[in-house]
């Protein structure tokens, strides 16, 4: 597989990861049931304490998608029953993730969708904060060679 990357900068330290990217109804599916698809520009917020990634309940509308299943989610509000349905991701700098699985969450008004481990643990994420400023990097497929800032310290390369 061809490495894809994006990084995010900011102009100052971030409490919290969130970054643009665009989301639609999986592909397959739309040439499976011949469904026209819409992409929407949204905000993200990178969770590595969520296992799955989700949408919120008025992005889905919006997007007209269609629920494949449903499933028991347990968040900081307690477990509740949600919907599912299956989108394609597609990251800046052209980084598309196919048929991921989303559950449903209630908008909240700071991002539309959240990027669970399920995504980020398709590659390698970074973040660093040099001069005040975050920047967040991923890149898919994994590096050969994963970061390791002991190692880096203990040979004098850092």
């Amino acid at each position: 597989m061809i490495p894809k990357a994006f990084t995010y900068k900011a102009e100052g330290l971030l409490g919290s990861i969130i970054t643009p990217l665009r989301i639609r109804q999986s592909l397959d599916l739309c040439q499976k049931y011949k469904i026209i698809s819409q992409q929407e520009n949204i905000r993200s917020l990178w969770d590595t304490g969520a296992s799955g990634s989700c949408i919120c309940m008025g992005l889905a509308r919006h997007l007209g998608l269609k629920p494949i299943d449903m499933c028991m989610v347990r968040g900081a509000t307690g477990v509740s029953q949600s919907n599912v349905y299956m989108v394609d991701i597609l990251l800046p700098s052209n980084v598309i993730i196919h048929n991921v699985r989303v559950s449903e969450f209630i908008d909240n008004g700071a991002f539309e969708i959240i990027i669970g481990m399920d995504i980020i643990t398709l590659g390698d994420f970074a973040i660093s904060n040099k001069d005040g400023k975050t920047s967040v990097s991923f890149r898919i497929p994994p590096s050969e060679n994963p970061i390791d800032f002991l190692e880096q310290i203990n040979k004098g390369t850092l």
